[in-house]
């Protein structure tokens, strides 16, 4: 909603086509609340939020977790590979052995590899975080985490 007076009520679309009604053809208004940025501290939450924070704390370790890996594999497979075309030999005088095809090999395995492992990091790492935070404050309310079993003494393993 643009603005209203007393002969129109002008609108936008999210396309940003404008709209103009008169006031006998619009029944009702409905704004939503303004929405409030917080950091999400684990210590205040309830277990059904705190269940919730976990879960989304696993799918952030596990999205790292799988980034972080395939990003190594495709380093590794350029770099194999790279080498693979280094060492076919070709005819004397030639296109330099497949030294050229070894490098575009490597630095395309590079180019995709790096910059997975480099986002993958640092989620893996706080997702991790989060969900020790989470796991610790659960217990708090003497709640197993899911996925966990007791191995005696007082130690949970969680898979």
């Amino acid at each position: 909603m643009l603005g209203q007076s007393k002969t129109e009520y002008r609108f936008r679309s999210s396309d940003g086509i404008y709209f103009i009604f008169s006031p006998d053809e619009v029944e009702k208004i409905v704004t939503t609340p303004e929405m409030i940025m917080r950091k999400v501290n684990p210590d205040t939450l309830n277990t059904d939020l705190l269940n919730l924070y976990r879960q989304k704390a696993v799918k952030m370790r596990n999205t790292g977790r799988a980034l972080t890996l395939s990003g190594a594999g495709v380093i590794a497979t350029g770099i194999v590979i790279g080498i693979i075309f280094w060492n076919i030999p070709g005819e004397p005088g030639g296109d330099m052995d497949g030294l050229l095809a070894a490098f575009y090999v490597m630095g395309i395995g590079g180019l995709v590899g790096i910059p997975c492992a480099a986002a993958g990091i640092p989620l893996w790492a706080v997702g991790g975080s989060r969900k020790t935070k989470a796991e610790l404050n659960l217990q708090k309310f003497n709640i197993a985490p899911v996925g966990s079993m007791a191995v005696g003494l007082g130690i949970t393993i969680t898979f």
